[in-house]
């Protein structure tokens, strides 16, 4: 009974999202969101869309159907898309549905098999593991990324063994390239596979992937067909604005110094410490959401940094604070928005993470050119 009815809410939600406004400055429940930021991006990429009475609609229930429309979005964002020739249709989706198109799209791609018995299951809430089927399948099939090396990533998630077999590998690709993470509970991090999503986390996410792939994104003069539209994942476990970006290309790259290497072992010797505690924390369960929201942003960017150091990135001062000056500004704007009770309880989270090492955290915020006092 629970299900049916989220489908009729969904449908009737969906139904309204056909029109939109242009940009976030239109949405009258965007501004002060934590999730800003990404909403914006998507925005500017022709990824979602809201509703006809000036609405993003952040915390709404991301669906199956929503998610193959944005993926479709998405792939002729990066101009890697092509129409379907004779694609078999969902019994479940009409030709009249907004999402029509990309579900025959997903399907002939090889991006979503449905749910048994010919059936898409639009207006299901699309999970965490789901998701992460769906990302990995783009980024190989459509970006053509070989994944190979990611698929075997072993991540310490307390839930592990609650990952649907079929979902295995391809979680382990978006946490090693840092799409989706995990929440911090007691005792350590779980990944939550059959949580579903809002629509500012997989604005979020988006972002991540969209990033992750080699194309670069070109801005749609006309967002293809305004129809619909996963979380910080969880917003505060996983960060909500920590995307993976290609290193920027040099003409002629210079040998760093021996001071810019000392600085960047250290930076990255640090942000390990703190990528390891914050996950291990048994005090950040313990804090208010918008505490866990914050600090999910930032340790977003940490992760992916540290990701991008493994793949050969020297992270010199420079490539951090240009790769990584969104998430910050998002970070500092979530920060300012704390009450003094969550200001004081983020203060000692994040004297947890850096072990109560000023010097630390002064270095790390300096490295990633942030400026702000805890």
């Amino acid at each position: 009974m629970r299900r049916f009815t989220c489908g009729l809410l969904t449908a009737a939600l969906t139904v309204g999202l056909l029109a939109a406004p242009a940009s976030a400055a239109e949405f009258s429940d965007v501004e002060g969101h934590w999730g800003q930021a990404a909403i914006e991006q998507a925005l500017e990429w022709g990824l979602f869309a809201g509703n006809d009475q000036g609405e993003f609609l952040p915390d709404a229930t991301m669906t199956r159907g929503m998610f193959v429309t944005v993926l479709e979005r998405a792939a002729k964002l990066l101009q890697v898309y092509e129409a379907p020739v004779d694609a078999a249709p969902f019994d479940d989706v009409a030709e009249t549905d907004y999402y029509a198109e990309g579900a025959a799209w997903a399907r002939e791609t090889g991006l979503v098999l449905g749910v048994g018995n010919n059936l898409l299951a639009p207006n299901d809430e699309i999970t965490r593991e789901q998701m992460c089927v769906m990302m990995a399948r783009f980024l190989e099939k459509c970006a053509g990324m070989d994944l190979s090396s990611y698929e075997q990533t072993e991540y310490a998630f307390l839930d592990q063994d609650q990952i649907s077999d079929f979902a295995v590998e391809s979680v382990a690709v978006c946490a090693a390239l840092g799409l989706i993470q995990g929440v911090p509970v007691e005792g350590g991090v779980e990944f939550q596979p059959l949580v579903s999503t809002d629509r500012a986390s997989a604005a979020a996410v988006f972002g991540r992937m969209v990033d992750a792939a080699p194309q670069e994104p070109q801005v749609p003069e006309v967002p293809d067909q305004p129809g619909e539209t996963e979380e910080p994942d969880q917003p505060g476990g996983d960060g909500g604005g920590g995307q993976i970006t290609p290193p920027p290309e040099t003409e002629d790259p210079q040998e760093p110094t021996e001071e810019e290497k000392a600085d960047e072992a250290t930076v990255a010797q640090y942000l390990q410490a703190m990528l390891n505690n914050y996950r291990n924390s048994t005090y950040l369960p313990t804090t208010e959401q918008p505490v866990k929201d914050c600090l999910g942003i930032l340790m977003g960017a940490v992760s992916d940094a540290l990701n991008q150091r493994q793949n050969g990135q020297f992270l010199d001062r420079a490539f951090v604070q240009e790769t990584y000056a969104e998430e910050i500004s998002q970070f500092l704007t979530a920060y300012g928005n704390l009450t003094e009770n969550q200001i004081s309880q983020i203060q000692n989270a994040v004297a947890r993470l850096v072990e109560f090492d000023t010097d630390r955290l002064n270095f790390i915020m300096n490295y990633f050119g942030a400026s702000m006092e805890f």
